[in-house]
């Protein structure tokens, strides 16, 4: 237990929706807001128009995020979502509302993209074996005609989102208490490049690597949230600390 009730907001990966947390409240604490949110498109914002910009989709997400807000404010996102929380951090931190107390990036290498020409180059084949290859669909899914029709819009406007995204062109999240989670047979984030993220926070909270791929943290939810419920703990007293010391 943090022994203050927070709101943790989490953002899904690219093609995915807030399902990709379902459950994820029965291993946090009882008094917490746990709140997974749909990026434009799916789920319950399937009415919603489909963004290609992290930097949109962060903020169709952040009058959701806050809410209400009536307690501190974690963000965690994984993959695109992390790209995505971490912009919401960074607007927040600017005025755009409370600064978060905690965010958990996941997946994440916080590299800039490739670009949108790149992501559009790729065929629909190409865009589906990218989805296989990360584990995060079934392949008899993959496989099916309507499947596909309905998968591949998102997937496409969320992997463009990625490409052109550069994190480091507003940088204003890495001065937010940070964790970083990753699988450690991920062939998208190497072990290596969580370091690095880590090494760049100014409040490192801590570096958590899990065994598995891609979506390890579909494997191990508990033993992740237990992970989230001390980090967040630790950075709400490191900023009471720091608070009163000034």
């Amino acid at each position: 237990m943090t022994g203050t009730p927070v709101r943790l907001v989490l953002t899904h990966h690219a093609g995915g929706s807030r399902l990709a947390y379902r459950g994820w409240d029965r291993h946090l604490p009882a008094d917490w807001e746990v709140l997974a949110l749909d990026a434009p498109g799916r789920g319950l914002a399937h009415r919603q128009p489909l963004l290609d910009r992290v930097e949109d989709i962060a903020d169709a997400l952040l009058d959701r995020a806050v809410d209400g807000l009536d307690r501190p404010l974690a963000l965690f996102g994984h993959s695109m979502g992390a790209a995505v929380a971490a912009r919401m951090a960074g607007r927040l931190r600017a005025g755009a509302g409370p600064a978060p107390v905690w965010l958990g990036l996941s997946g994440w290498t916080a590299r800039p993209g490739r670009g949108r020409a790149a992501a559009d180059a790729m065929t629909d084949d190409e865009v589906l074996d990218l989805v296989d290859s990360l584990g995060g669909t079934s392949r008899d899914l993959l496989r099916d005609p309507l499947s596909r029709r309905m998968l591949l819009p998102a997937l496409r406007a969320d992997l463009t989102a990625t490409a052109r995204f550069d994190p480091m062109a507003d940088p204003g999240w890495l001065d937010v208490p940070l964790s970083v989670f990753g699988g450690r047979d991920d062939p998208a984030v190497s072990q290596a490049r969580l370091a690095a993220l880590g090494a760049a926070a100014k409040r490192l909270v801590g570096v958590h690597v899990h065994p598995g791929g891609h979506f390890y943290l579909a494997e191990r939810p508990a033993e992740l949230a237990g992970q989230i419920t001390d980090d967040i703990g630790r950075a709400l007293r490191r900023t009471e600390l720091s608070t009163r010391g000034t």
